[in-house]
Formats: C-alpha cells, structure tokens, sequence
C-alpha cells in the first residue's frame, strides 16, 4: 500500500513538473512571439522615423528568438551541451526556474509526435524570422544613405509577409503543445485511476476524494484559462488544497489580479489620454481660430493704412515727405511678412500643410521672384545675379506658390545680411529620369556670415545668429524654420555653408514631375500678361462696379483706387444692401468683402448665382484680410470667379478687374 501511494505521489509530482514544463513552454511561445512583432514593429517604425533608437530596440527584441534558436539547435545535436542548451533559453528571456524542467521535458518527449510537430513549426519560425537580420541590414542601409521612400516600402512589404508566414507557424505551435498538454494530461489520468483502483478498501475513499480535488483543482485551472482567453478577466479559480495544483491556482489567481489591475490601469491611462488629445486639439482650434481672426483685424486696417499710402506716394510731394512715406510702406510691408510668418508657422505646426501638384513654368517661377526681390537689392547698391541650367525642363509638376515662399525667404534674407557685394542665385539640374527631375536651388551671398556654432542652431524657431543680428536686422526667428519644413515635407532637405564676416550660402534639393507643355490645354502655359491704360485713356471708362464693403474706411480705399482709372462706382454697406442694389441696377463686376454683418459675402453670392433675374453671371472678385488654407477653395466653390486679399496692390486689382471684363 505504502508503495502504490509513493508510486501514485511521484506520479503526481512528476505530472505537475510536466505541466509546469509545458506552461513555462507555452509563456516561452508568448515571450517569442511578443519579441518577434515588437522587433518587426520597431523596424517598421524605423523605415518612416529614421531613429537610430528604434533600429537598436529591433536588435534587442530578436535576441530572444536567437537565444531560443540557440538552444533548438543545441538540441539537434547527437550529444548536445546542456549549459549552452540552458544558456540559449535564459537569453530567450525564459526564467531560470523554468529552464532545466524545460529542457527535461525536450529529452524525455522528443519522440512524440506533438513534441515533433511542435518542433517542426518552431523551425519553420525561425528559418523565417532570421530572415529579417539580412533585411533589416538593408533597411539600414536604405535609410543611413537616404534611399527613397519606395524602396524602404518595398522592404516593408518582404517584412509584413514574413511576419503573417510567422504568425500562422506561431499558431501551429500553440495549438500543438496544448495538443501535447492534453495528451499528457489524459495519460496522467488514467494512470492516476489505474494506480487508485488497486489500493485497498482502507484507502478508497481518501484515493477517490484525492482524485477527484486534483480534477476539480485542473479544470477549475483550465476552465479558468479558457475563460481568460475569452477576455473574461475577473474570472478566478477555486484553490482546493495546497499542493502544487493548489500552489498553480494561486498563481494563476495571482497572475489574473496582476492582469486585471494592469488592464484597469491602461483603460485609466487611455481614458485620460483621450481626454488629453481632446484638450489638445480643443486648444489648437482656438489658437488657430485666434490667429485667423487676428490676421483678419490686422490686415484690414493694414488695407487701409498701405493702400491710402501708396495714393499719397504717387501724389505731388517733395522729397522729404516722400521718404517718410516709403519707410511707412517697408514698415508696413515687414509688417505682413511677420504676420504671414505666424500664420505659416501655426499650419505647420498643426499639420495642415497641404502641397499642389500642378504644372507651372519653372524658369517663368524662378525670374519672378527674382524681379520681386530686385528693388531692394537695387536700394542696398547689391548685385542680384542668376543663374539658370540651360537643362531644366520647361515645364514641371509641383507646387509654385511654396516654391515662391522658399526661394523669397532664403533672397530676401541673403538681401538683408548684406551690406555690398552680392547675392546669386542657382538653379541647377542634379538628375533627370524619365518622369522627373531632381533640382538643386542655391543662394549665395557675400553677407556677415553666421558663426560656427549657430549654425546647428539656425533652422530652429525664434533662432537668429546673435542678439546683435536681432537688435540691426531685426525679424522673427520663424522664416528659415518654415523654410526648413517646407522643404523637408516634400522629401528635400536644405544645408548651410558659412563663415563669419565671408558670407553664407543656402542649398536644397527637390523632386519635381515632368511635365510635356502638349499635354497642358491651349492658354494654361501661357504666362497672363496685364494690359496697361494708354497714356490719357483710362481702362475703366464706361465700366460700372458694386463695391460691397462693410468698413468705410477700407472702402473708400477702393473708391479711391477705382477712380483712377475711370471706373463707376456704387457701394453697399452688407450683402443684403448689396443683393437689393444688384436687383435693381447693373453692373460690369462686383467687388465681394467676405465678413460682414447681416449677410456675409458668401450667402449674398449664393444668391446671386441662384437668382433667376437680373445677370446671375456677372463676374464676382472676393476680397477678403482671410488668407487662412481652404478660403480660396471656398470662394470658387460657391461661383466666385477671383480672389485678392488684404491689403492689395492696385496694379493687382485692375489686371484681375481688367482680366474678368475681358473674357466677359
């Protein structure tokens, strides 16, 4: 009797190591399987943010299928070196406990056909994942040196299906070891019953009542994991005694607090992230709302100050007043730049930046905003020199008004550093391939130059060279930091050379569309060429406008403007006055203000285009101090036919005037 009960209790101990062994076999599946998607994912995390930390976090994380690699293959051999074999599991991140059970179970199993197939899908695994070492080294290579975008994609693609291959071999070897933990568990059983049918009367009653807490203890275990796996994770197993099946119940009990407290605590965690991000973007709202609204304040009176200006500089002054005029005019004129920098800088920072692939005439592009620039190098007695590749194409695909932006910024700043000499300006041809063309765009000047060690420094927001350059030069900080962004959202990226008291010189690259003029429809490519008055004629003769402007001051700005030229004017103070003014008047065009109260110019020019009277035709300028991304979109949506904001220049306003009156 003494006997059959120390058989049956090593029985049980050794079925219990057996089950441990495989438990800490299914966590060392999960401690893979978690390394192999945390490494695949910090390595696709790699290919976009280029972060020397996550391509190391990928090494790390397949230090645990190599460790386990180690070991399996240790195993392989005729007379394998358990320490190695040990060794390659603790690097797998296995616990140290676990390991020599582990490694008992292997050398006592390794014949049965669970243990096989399990092996059989652990080495398919591998073979698949020690794929990703080769890859990763490429990755790495693509990324450090710059590679396009499309061939680190391509990469990424080779990963993803590398990874599902491995997630259906991770599923095979789960599912066979929970055979195997099954079959052991059947085995155990039944030897368990054999062994209690053949003690004696005496003992029958305590050998049933055994058996029967052992079952309850293992379902209870078994019915409590099944419920876990379902998401169930208050679930907790009744503890029957305290032996080791009791001591597993408690760990599991144990192990489902931990994962309870931990899950309530992420659900905290995400809940208040959320309220965070809502926060977040409910302040971006406003501060985007606040900046909108201020640069519409600003620009309106800035209308009127620059616009009145200008009449006063072309009337009959002298000389004195004359330059107390223009200084007005450049302040005025910094004025805008800063506020257009705020505005700039806030889109970017939100992440509203939206870029248009259109064709434009690159050289046309270049040469204007050259002329833009000329008068205040001419001013500063500064050469502007530029040089063109005679090898650009004509015609590209992309976005000109940021291109514009760029290149203002980077001459108007090399302008400002430079007290004699020159500026110049390249634009040259780097490669050329079938569809597009690479461009490099360089200003040179021979200004004050900016020191060594601010030149790390210089792109950053609010940074200038020294507080001196702030104090002579004046500005924001903002301008090159937007430079900075903008050509880097288009896949470029800019570099400085520069020494002090010598000069400094600006580079960037960027990727433009081949774009063939015959493709582009007759009269797109052609450059819009305004029509001046004939000396002692005026354009506007005959002409009728309605002026529809709710500030008086701002409207008697383009009264002024208007006249000039011979224009007939009428005014209306809102939309509504506007619409009763159309109804029973006639106009050539209508000059449309956007805000403005009763009826704004929106809904008073949906009216117009719906009215079934009068010439719901008649061409319809907006003109707005708005210039936040989406105003102009808005207008023409609505049957706007142009656009010109706040303040404006009259030539501006009377080629679009001149331009609408044409084609009508």
């Amino acid at each position: 009797m003494a006997l059959l009960i120390t058989i049956e209790l090593c029985t049980l101990f050794f079925a219990i190591t057996t089950l441990s062994s495989v438990r800490s076999y299914v966590e060392g599946e999960g401690l893979w399987s978690k390394a192999q998607k945390d490494a695949v994912l910090n390595l696709r995390i790699y290919a976009y943010s280029h972060d020397e930390k996550d391509y190391a976090a990928f090494q790390q994380f397949m230090k645990v299928p190599l460790g386990d690699s180690k070991t399996r293959k240790e195993l392989l051999k005729p007379n394998p070196d358990m320490s190695v074999a040990r060794q390659g599991l603790i690097i797998g991140r296995n616990h140290p406990d676990d390991v020599d059970g582990m490694l008992k179970l292997l050398i006592r199993f390794h014949d049965v056909s669970y243990l096989k197939r399990a092996f059989t899908a652990w080495t398919a695994a591998e073979m698949e994942v020690t794929q990703l070492i080769p890859i990763s080294e490429r990755l790495h290579k693509l990324v450090t040196g710059n590679a396009p975008q499309a061939e680190i994609n391509a990469l990424l693609i080779q990963i993803n299906n590398m990874n599902k291959r491995v997630t259906v071999l991770e599923d095979e070897f789960s599912f066979t070891l929970g055979d195997g933990a099954r079959w052991l568990e059947g085995i155990v059983l039944r030897l368990l019953l054999c062994l209690s049918l053949t003690i004696g009367t005496s003992s029958i009653i305590v050998t049933i009542s055994v058996s029967r807490n052992i079952q309850r203890s293992i379902n209870a275990i078994i019915e409590g994991a099944a419920q876990i796996s379902k998401g169930i994770f208050t679930t907790r197993v009744k503890v029957y005694s305290k032996d080791e099946i009791g001591a597993l119940a408690t760990s599991f009990n144990q192990m489902t607090n931990t994962l309870e407290c931990n899950i309530r605590e992420l659900k905290e965690t995400e809940e208040k992230l959320k309220q965070e991000k809502k926060k977040a973007e409910s302040s971006e709202k406003v501060k985007q709302l606040f900046l909108a609204n201020m640069s519409h304040e600003i620009r309106t009176p800035m209308n009127a100050i620059l616009g009145f200006t200008r009449l006063l500089q072309e009337s009959d002054i002298d000389e004195e007043q004359r330059k107390y005029i223009d200084i007005i005019l450049q302040s005025g004129d910094n004025l805008l730049v800063i506020i257009n920098d705020i505005l700039d800088f806030s889109k970017i920072e939100a992440g509203k930046v939206v870029f248009e692939i259109m064709p434009f005439h690159l050289v046309d592009n270049i040469n204007s905003t050259i002329d833009l620039q000329a008068v205040k190098a001419e001013q500063k007695k500064i050469k502007l020199n530029v040089h063109i590749d005679e090898k650009l194409p004509v015609m590209v695909q992309g976005d000109s008004v940021r291109l514009t932006q760029i290149m203002l910024n980077l001459i108007s700043n090399a302008i400002k550093f430079t007290e004699e000499g020159e500026v110049n300006v390249s634009v040259t041809e780097v490669k050329q391939n079938k569809n597009d063309v690479v461009i490099q765009f360089s200003v040179k000047d021979t200004g004050i130059g900016i020191p060594l060690e601010k030149q790390s420094k210089i792109f950053e927001i609010f940074e200038q060279a020294t507080t001196s350059t702030v104090r002579k030069f004046g500005g924001t900080g903002l301008g090159l930091s937007i430079v900075k962004q903008l050509v880097e959202l288009q896949g470029g990226r800019i570099t400085l050379k520069s020494k002090l008291g010598v000069g400094s010189e600006f580079c960037f690259r960027l990727r433009f569309l081949k774009q063939n003029i015959e493709d582009i429809p007759a009269g797109q490519h052609q450059k819009t060429i305004p029509v001046p008055s004939v000396e002692g004629i005026k354009i506007g003769a005959g002409k009728r406008i309605l002026v529809v402007e709710d500030n008086p001051i701002n409207s008697l700005l383009v009264l002024k403007v208007l006249k000039r030229q011979g224009y007939e004017t009428d005014v209306a103070e809102n939309g509504k006055i506007a619409l009763d003014k159309y109804h029973t008047n006639k106009y050539d065009i209508i000059l449309m203000d956007l805000q403005m109260p009763e009826m704004d110019g929106y809904e008073a020019t949906v009216n117009i285009r719906r009215s079934s009277t009068g010439n719901s035709n008649i061409p319809i300028i907006a003109m707005t101090a708005h210039t936040i991304k989406g105003e102009y979109e808005r207008c023409m949506e609505i049957g706007m036919n142009n656009f010109i904001s706040k303040p404006f220049r009259a030539d501006d306003l009377y080629e679009k005037i001149d331009s609408l009156l044409t084609l009508a």
